[in-house]
């Protein structure tokens, strides 16, 4: 029989994944964790301000449970484009019938509302509407004040509160609305460890959540989630604005045609690792998990690809949020990356930089003598956590172990490709924190004496933000 490669591999690909009715249980959290789950997402387009914080609340009480480090992120629901009410909840749509988008009262019973009242001054004649993820569309037959006149092109059946996409056209609106101010102080409050904007379109979009974090007095790392065309063309200024981006592919499937989204899929995963900011891979991974206990082939390769293009994270969605099968969508994530991982070299090549600093020449020289030594791991003694994460993009074929004083550093980490982070006292004396270290890896099980280990850090320890330190370090007997 052959060994099983999901048995012996430590995985490096983070998973998140999001809460919802699904898995906003006690029991379901905790077996969310004990299943991989290295991030757990917010959705903020649904749900009460009370719901996610029970939610939060029982996250880091399975954190604590399992001495595992979980990252919350905040998912922020933007300025997204809807239908308004519509008589009995729905409306059916068929082909070649008129149908007005109204910003007031409809007069009539083929119109319905938006929530965008500037549609008739955004959109021309000739322009495509999209409506609930692209399922139905419309094009734009004549406009005037309060009124978008068109025509169905591909018809169905239209639920209330259902998206909006217009491919091609560039919103006037903030990437920030006032239901996400607000949703930003509950975020605050509950102390995520990461804030996504939703609909970033431009860098600007970036600084302005930047300053509204400032404005209340919070330094949380910034996701930019890359859904709308424009997002694309302004791509390098964003990724270098942000702390992270998400290839949120379900709305950018819409803006796009779908056959160019696995190309931009590629491109964003590489442009973000040479930028070493983290990249989450979204929407539709394991969609049919949502009612089915195993996915398709077609599902598994898509998985098995975005490890392949360098993704820090794969996301869950409505697989872990209403799914039938919660757990097993994670355990099922969980295998196909370690599989792929131990199975890939290649995903373990230093992507290339123009330039390097002294700390990430020490990250690049622990990578190579971590590889070339077969040592257990590399351990890293950070603070704020960059020493970790420049090693992080430097893909070691090593596993890396992180010790931090900073329990929100420890979370955020969690996000990153292949760290395991841990909280520990710091010691001001270089040995004698070498030393804790040994106990530490010795008492959690993630070495035992006689291992060899690349040490990497600051020395002294009490200096922050200086990567000087490296030593190849055998753990005594």
């Amino acid at each position: 029989m052959m060994p099983d490669p999901a048995a012996q591999w430590e995985r490096r690909t983070s998973i998140v994944a999001t809460l919802g009715p699904a898995t906003n249980s006690p029991d379901r959290i905790r077996a969310l964790i004990d299943a991989g789950v290295d991030v757990v997402r917010l959705n903020f387009s649904h749900g009460t301000a009370d719901e996610h914080a029970r939610a939060c609340e029982l996250v880091r009480e399975a954190e604590a449970a399992t001495g595992r480090s979980v990252a919350v992120m905040q998912d922020l629901a933007g300025p997204k484009v809807r239908v308004g009410d519509l008589p009995g909840g729905a409306i059916e749509l068929r082909e070649g019938q008129r149908l007005a988008i109204v910003t007031a009262t409809p007069t009539s019973a083929r119109a319905i509302t938006t929530s965008y009242t500037r549609l008739p001054y955004a959109v021309s004649k000739g322009d495509r509407v999209l409506l609930d993820d692209g399922a139905l569309e419309l094009v734009v037959e004549e406009t005037r004040d309060g009124e978008v006149t068109t025509r169905v092109v591909r018809g169905g059946t239209l639920a209330e509160h259902k998206g909006i996409n217009l491919p091609g056209v560039a919103l006037d609106v903030p990437v920030l609305t006032e239901k996400d101010l607000k949703d930003l102080d509950t975020g605050i409050a509950l102390g995520v460890d990461y804030v996504a904007l939703s609909f970033v379109q431009r860098a600007a979009d970036v600084e302005l959540g930047r300053r509204a974090l400032a404005d209340r007095k919070a330094a949380l790392p910034l996701i930019a989630k890359l859904e709308k065309a424009g997002a694309i063309s302004a791509l390098d200024e964003i990724l270098h604005a942000a702390d992270g981006v998400m290839v949120a592919r379900g709305d950018l499937g819409v803006e796009v045609a779908p056959e160019v989204v696995p190309v931009l899929q590629k491109a964003i995963i590489r442009k973000a690792n040479a930028a070493g900011i983290p990249v989450i891979t979204a929407t539709q991974m394991l969609e049919s998990m949502v009612h089915h206990p195993h996915p398709t082939r077609a599902e598994t390769s898509d998985v098995a690809n975005a490890i392949l293009d360098g993704t820090d994270a794969l996301m869950l969605s409505a697989e872990t949020a209403i799914g039938d099968y919660p757990i097993e969508a994670v355990q099922m994530m969980d295998r196909i990356a370690k599989v792929v991982e131990s199975s890939e070299p290649e995903i373990f090549r230093s992507p290339t930089r123009a330039r390097a600093g002294t700390a990430q020449s020490v990250a690049r020289a622990a990578c190579t003598l971590a590889h070339e030594l077969k040592v257990r791991a590399i351990v890293v003694i950070t603070r704020s956590g960059r020493t970790a994460e420049l090693l992080s993009k430097n893909r070691p074929s090593a596993p890396m172990i992180a010790f931090t004083e900073e329990h929100a550093t420890a979370r955020r980490l969690a996000l990153w490709w292949g760290i395991r982070c841990f909280a520990t006292t710091f010691l001001e004396d270089t040995d004698e924190m070498i030393a804790h270290l040994e106990r530490e890896l010795i008492r959690r099980d993630l070495a035992t004496p006689g291992d060899a280990v690349i040490l990497v850090g600051s020395t002294p320890v009490i200096v922050r933000g200086r990567t000087n330190f490296l030593k190849v370090h055998r753990l005594k007997e």
